[in-house]
């Protein structure tokens, strides 16, 4: 990938080992999306500097380019799912908009930070930290544990066949609702089969076709469930069905929290 973009990549890492409390398919995900934004964003035969180093009880972990800088209208915004410097960039560079964010919700899981220093027309620093394993010895430290889900949380099927549009919401709603993904329509009849679900977040367009026909399904097998539809579709007809009708370009992450909180609420 570097090479497509007439980059190099260069390692710097100290001598002594650091062995990190982290969930390692996680942190190579945020080194990935940090180093390939690297090489899209930097000045042709230009090098990528990823250097690693320990500060107290963490490992802090640079990406630097040198490129044309993030714009200071974008800085506020930059780890916002969806959010890309101009409109144009996802067709000029590929990707979803996605990959920052979901960085950020990994490394904050991990319990470290993640940042960023940019001059204009030179040398962008991303960094981020992760804790120090206590010991090495431990193969139980390689394990990110996640909380346990409480019993107060509803319980939320995503019927959505994009894994980083799926992982984006299922971060989001962590606090309130634990996730189940199904990616495609079988998956879905598979799980409403298997399990109650409190509330029902439905993409029309999956790959084994469109998920109109499942309203009847849910309301037939899970009559309490509230249907939320989430998809890129917005030709589609209302149905009363529907607790709530989303497209997915023109709504943003904290509404779809509100509405399935607003779930939630009712509920209750």
């Amino acid at each position: 990938f570097a090479a497509t973009h007439d980059s190099v990549v260069e390692i710097d890492t100290p001598k002594n080992e650091l062995v990190l409390f982290a969930d390692q398919g996680r942190a190579r995900q945020v080194l990935t999306n940090l180093i390939s934004n690297a090489c899209k964003y930097s000045d042709p035969n230009s090098k990528i500097v990823v250097k690693a180093e320990r500060i107290d009880d963490k490992a802090i972990i640079y990406v630097q380019n040198t490129g044309p800088g993030v714009p200071d209208s974008f800085r506020s915004r930059i780890f916002q799912a969806f959010s890309q410097a101009d409109s144009s960039d996802t067709r000029a560079k590929g990707g979803t908009g996605l990959g920052l964010n979901i960085s950020r919700q990994i490394v904050m899981r991990h319990g470290g930070q993640i940042g960023f220093e940019s001059i204009p027309g030179g040398v962008t620093v991303f960094w981020f930290t992760i804790p120090l394993s206590t010991s090495a010895l431990h193969p139980q430290h390689s394990v990110l544990r996640l909380p346990k889900t409480s019993s107060s949380q509803l319980n939320v099927l995503h019927v959505e066949d994009d894994p980083d549009f799926a992982e984006i919401i299922a971060g989001a709603l962590q606090a309130s609702a634990h996730v189940t993904t199904a990616k495609s329509i079988g998956a879905a009849k598979h799980a409403l089969n298997c399990a109650r679900f409190d509330v029902v977040i439905l993409d029309w367009s999956l790959p084994d076709g469109d998920a109109s026909g499942m309203l009847d399904f849910i309301t037939q097998r899970q009559p309490h469930a509230r249907i939320i539809v989430l998809s890129a579709d917005s030709e589609k007809r209302h149905d009363p069905r529907l607790f709530a009708s989303m497209v997915k370009s023109r709504t943003d992450i904290s509404t779809i929290v509100a509405s399935v909180n607003e779930c939630q609420s009712l509920a209750s």
